[in-house]
């Protein structure tokens, strides 16, 4: 018994302190609720879903002003801007040759109005996001 006495007090003087495994496993288990709730809320920021997907831009007879291709994450990117005859402007975003995005801007001035995303490759714009919201390209653009 003394010994036991002992242990427990070079542990509490060096700052060793034994938790109970049932208070580990519910601090570890709070944290990741937490953590996922975080990242939930900062991915999901802005967006918005619609299921049976947003209208996409009429680009029928228009034609580019301007073309830009960049390697993104292994994608050749590739953005053709349009104007509008409203007045806008519009951006068509391919990944690989795959149409995955459109960028609305009916003003021309920044910010941008929204952008739309195809997320799975089905033709569906089911994602739209605000000026100044995260997006990743889908992953089935690589594929």
């Amino acid at each position: 018994m003394n010994i036991k006495l002992k242990a427990r007090c070079a542990m509490l003087r060096t700052g060793n302190r034994e938790q109970k495994p049932t208070q580990s496993k519910t601090r570890v288990v709070i944290f990741l609720v937490g953590l996922g709730v975080l990242i939930f809320s900062f991915v999901s920021i802005g967006q918005e879903l619609n299921q049976e997907g947003w209208p996409i831009p009429d680009l029928r007879g228009l034609a580019p002003y301007s073309i830009q291709v960049n390697q993104v994450d292994g994608v050749e990117k590739i953005v053709e801007k349009f104007f509008t005859p409203q007045g806008g402007h519009v951006a068509r975003i391919r990944g690989n040759g795959k149409i995955f995005a459109y960028v609305v801007d009916q003003d021309r001035e920044p910010p941008i109005d929204y952008l739309l995303v195809d997320p799975d490759g089905l033709g569906k714009f089911t994602q739209k996001f605000r000026s100044g919201d995260f997006y990743k390209i889908p992953e089935w653009v690589s594929h």
